[in-house]
């Protein structure tokens, strides 16, 4: 069964998309060539946020410090796990250009145009392919006005599902479509639109309504109760109140007694302006709203028509109390020139995106700013803070506007101080003021110590500390939106902020989140750390630090086992002995899934069962990825937030499914030479001859660097990554792995120099711009972009090559994916998961904590054995067994979580396009038997894959 979602972006525009019952709303998204927020994929990283508006649907597999159970009560969900059980409407917080998508191009004729008073003009539109546009009740469309270059914006007047779309226009004197419509329209001339648009639209009805419309905004009301009539109407009760300036202008009169004739739940009334009206109300809108119509507060308010009228319901509304639960407005020039839409309730989805938006740009500020003060400008940062301290006693605000005033001026100064002008004209635009002058009361209590915060926050500042500063950022945001949501909980209770203060809070028009440059979520706050209660299964509550006298008796050392016969024992670094580990991971699953290891340093512990694995690589509260503080090089596995969210919101797009689609072609012509080549020569060594070129052509064209020096390429990033995996070891050297990574950081910061100039749209240039911008430092630029190019080919080198290694190993499943190529995708998802890309990450305890009834104490070094933890048949029924058939969903072969390995959408892709390849052009494939398998060795984390792959090819008969 299909659902219908509608994906409505943060610039107004709607897209519609079918979802499958049981499937993710970002695969629908992605099907439909629609980018939304996505990065994980597994319910961790909390990315893809957003606020499902109506609808019902299933939550997913979320981890609370992504989605909490109270914003999940307030319908927020993660678009990679929520699916839907009805159609639904998702508020995405992006731009729908950021997205790839944008307002659809529609064509039509007009099928009717009548004059029905000398103000106001109808027409309806058939379109070519009806099919083809969804809108909601009450949105938009930009037409063009026949015969020249300008557009206009009109309001449906018809239901979503009606056959004809109709339009109510104002006729204004010389105004461009109403002239087109009054002189020249005909039937059948062709019309052409862009839509729909617009955040004014019919929510689902929970509460008593009320309909405010000013002349022809009456047509958005007139689709909305269309729509309602499609409903099968509503329980609660929806009053209209329509003004208008002459009798003249009462048009549509039919259709509202049409509606109430179906609806019993629907009034209207309608009142004219001109005191020389013949009709029997007179006067303005607000003239004629009582309190009982607002439901004491608990109800839906919708207001559509000219700017005036809209402006002067709001001031009536705030000057006489009356403050409804949800105010929608859409305002409109009479040419149709502007549309200007906007909510004036406050949500706590609202609030919270508006704070954290708040805390990433003071991060940046931060970043520019920390160590570059003036003392001076610290004095002033000094007396900012304590301003504020004058309107607080305890946990209650003294005197909350003065408060507000000097809460303020503190958060702006270091936003002004680092002279950036994109984050100063970012901050200008956020919402959070006008937010709190909305909501705080002297009532409400506060969360956690504000005033202290800022304090705490100078000294940082004063000791030039940005970590500090940070984490009380992070920390000080947390609190922020706890007492905020404290103020939202009593104004749903009708508690609301004074409305003298509701007044001098309202916008001209609805605030607009905008995009921060470099947001990061908030870290967990210092209190002590535990396991979610999620992981009981396998992992008791936090414990205080182990004490030596109280504890389990710790496990025997892998050495001090007894392995079976032939098994050399398991250690931390291999030796040669477990370079294809699938037989060790067996043992240790059954025997030693917390297998002790020794090190030169200290005891390494390593987890090899599913549910170990999965629970702990979700909770990177519990098992941090900083087991070097701080980490030595810019290389995000090494972070943990917000640090991490930081840097890897700069990168992670380009690596998106559908960004990667223009190099499809690139890829495949790469793939078809390089495996013609093969075939020539009867076969060869996959690793060196297919993989490695494939996929570091691939991605030198992504960052935009020459791809000439493929062997050197490949060289540098080898030892970078080696150095890299020394470093986090605290293990000694090569030798030369130290001098190869600066000589290739070197190498790509000169690239960088050269792509900020050129003004290239690679990645790279990305990179460059924000290094340039301030927005990175160069040594986070340069390492951030050699981490780029190792996770762009080293992944995909690895999981090419083990495909060729399962062809070789089951020859058959050439035939039936060369029979069935749907089964490709299949095959690379059973790829990774029977031979992962990633055997192991490390992660450090920071609490002491117990896994498989094994204490391991605070500090613990952990390595998760993802592949290990793949082959479980607790997870996976015969889990030992390759078998495409298999459901592998769920699966470590990439990682999971807010660590999962960036470049797993690029291996994906590459490896589906040489499987299917292969399936294409090969007939025979086998192992050469005279060269053995090479595995990968040395200081690198993944230890992952071979290093030599030699096979024998035979193409297809002609």
């Amino acid at each position: 069964m299909s659902h219908q979602i509608t994906l409505r972006f943060e610039d107004g525009v709607t897209r519609f998309i079918d979802c499958e019952e049981g499937e993710r709303v970002t695969d629908a998204a992605i099907r439909a060539r629609i980018n939304i927020p996505l990065d994980c994929r597994d319910g961790v990283c909390g990315t893809c946020k957003a606020v499902c508006e109506s609808g019902e649907y299933m939550l997913g597999d979320c981890v609370d410090d992504a989605l909490s159970p109270e914003e999940a009560s307030e319908r927020k969900v993660l678009t990679c796990q929520m699916s839907p059980r009805s159609d639904c409407v998702i508020q995405l917080a992006t731009n729908s250009d950021v997205s790839g998508t944008g307002p659809s191009s529609h064509h039509g004729r007009i099928a009717a145009c009548q004059r029905l008073s000398d103000s106001t003009i109808a027409f309806s539109v058939e379109l070519e392919k009806r099919a083809e546009l969804s809108f909601l009740a009450g949105q938009y469309v930009n037409i063009r006005v026949p015969g020249t270059d300008q557009t206009r914006s009109y309001s449906f007047s018809s239901g979503p599902s009606g056959s004809r779309l109709s339009f109510l226009v104002r006729n204004v004197r010389q105004g461009a479509m109403s002239s087109w419509l009054c002189d020249s329209a005909k039937v059948g001339d062709l019309i052409e639109f862009r839509g729909p648009l617009g955040s004014f639209y019919l929510r689902p009805i929970e509460r008593p309504v009320l309909f405010l419309a000013g002349g022809t905004g009456l047509a958005p009301f007139l689709s909305m109760l269309e729509k309602i009539v499609e409903d099968g109407g509503s329980p609660y009760p929806i009053h209209l109140i329509l003004g208008v300036n002459t009798d003249e202008d009462l048009v549509g009169i039919d259709r509202l007694e049409s509606h109430a004739q179906r609806l019993p739940n629907f009034t209207y009334a309608c009142t004219v302006a001109s005191p020389d009206s013949a009709y029997p109300n007179k006067g303005y809108v607000t003239q004629h709203i009582s309190a009982a119509q607002l439901n004491d507060g608990d109800a839906d308010v919708y207001l559509c028509g000219p700017p005036p009228m809209v402006d002067a319901v709001r001031g009536f509304l705030s000057s006489e109390g009356l403050t409804p639960r949800n105010f929608y407005y859409e305002k409109f020039a009479g040419t149709g020139l502007v549309v200007q839409t906007g909510e004036e309730h406050l949500a706590p989805v609202d609030v919270d995106e508006a704070f954290d938006l708040r805390m990433a740009l003071e991060l940046g500020a931060a970043q520019l700013t920390m160590g570059r003060l003036s003392s001076e400008q610290l004095i002033r940062f000094r007396q900012l803070a304590e301003a504020t301290a004058q309107f607080v006693a305890g946990r209650r605000f003294t005197d909350v506007p003065r408060y507000i005033e000097a809460n303020h001026a503190f958060h702006l100064f270091t936003i002004e101080a680092s002279g950036n002008a994109q984050l100063i004209a970012l901050y200008r635009q956020l919402a959070v003021q006008d937010y709190i002058v909305r909501a705080l009361t002297d009532q409400i209590e506060i969360v956690g110590d504000l005033v202290q915060q800022h304090r705490d926050i100078v000294a940082a500042f004063e000791l030039g500390d940005l970590n500090a500063a940070r984490d009380v950022i992070a920390l000080h945001a947390r609190h922020s939106k706890a007492t905020m949501s404290r103020a939202l909980e009593r104004m749903a209770l009708g508690k609301a902020a004074p409305a003298a203060a509701v007044l001098a809070a309202a916008p001209a028009t609805a605030p607009v989140p905008v995009p921060a440059p470099a947001p990061a979520p908030a870290p967990a706050p210092s209190a002590p750390i535990v396991v979610p209660q999620s992981m009981s299964q396998s992992m008791s509550q936090s414990a205080p630090q182990i004490c030596p006298f109280m504890a389990n008796t710790l496990p025997d050392y892998s050495h001090e086992l007894n392995w079976p016969a032939g098994m050399e024992p398991f250690k931390v670094v291999d030796d040669g002995s477990q370079a294809d580990p699938y037989e060790h991971y067996r043992w240790m699953r059954e025997h030693a899934p917390v297998l002790r290891c020794q090190s030169a340093t200290s005891d390494v512990w390593f987890l090899s069962r599913y549910d170990d694995v999965y629970q702990a690589i979700r909770n990177p509260k519990l098992f941090s990825s900083e087991v070097v503080s701080p980490p030595p090089l810019t290389f995000l596995t090494l972070f943990d937030a917000p640090d991490h969210s930081r840097l890897r919101k700069v990168v992670q797009p380009s690596f998106l499914p559908l960004a990667l689609d223009p190099f499809n072609e690139q890829i495949a012509q790469r793939a078809e030479e390089l495996l013609d080549a093969m075939i020539a020569k009867g076969g060869g060594d996959v690793v060196n001859d297919f993989a490695i070129p494939l996929s570091i052509s691939t991605i030198s064209t992504m960052i935009d660097v020459p791809n000439e020096d493929e062997e050197k390429m490949k060289f540098w990033s080898d030892e970078t990554f080696s150095y890299f995996g020394r470093l986090a070891r605290n293990a000694p050297g090569t030798g030369t792995d130290e001098q190869s990574a600066h000589a290739f950081f070197a190498y790509l910061k000169e690239a960088m120099e050269r792509l900020a100039v050129n003004g290239s749209q690679s990645i790279g240039g990305h990179i460059a711009r924000m290094w340039k911008d301030g927005l990175l430092s160069e040594k986070e630029a340069k390492e951030l972009c050699a981490f780029v190019f190792i996770a762009g080919h080293d992944t995909t080198t690895i999981l090419v090559a083990n495909a060729f290694r399962m062809f070789a190993e089951q020859p058959q499943l050439l035939g039936r994916i060369r029979r069935n190529p749907a089964d490709a995708d299949r095959f690379v998802e059973e790829v990774a998961r029977y031979r992962g890309t990633v055997q192991r990450v490390s992660r450090i305890t920071t609490e002491a904590t117990t896994v498989s009834g094994v204490d391991l104490p605070k500090g613990a070094v952990v390595r998760l054995l993802l592949s290990a933890a793949n082959r479980d048949s607790r997870k996976f029924a015969d889990g030992e067994t390759f078998d495409i058939d298999r459901d592998s969903s769920g699966h470590l072969g990439f990682g999971n979580g807010m660590h999962k390995c960036l470049g797993a959408p690029l291996a994906k892709l590459e490896t589906l396009i040489a499987t299917k390849a292969l399936a294409r052009k090969i007939g025979e494939i086998a192992l050469d038997p005279a060269r053995p398998i090479q595995y990968v060795r040395g200081n690198n984390l993944t230890n992952s894959g071979p290093e030599h792959l030699f096979v024998k090819l035979g193409g297809l008969p002609a």
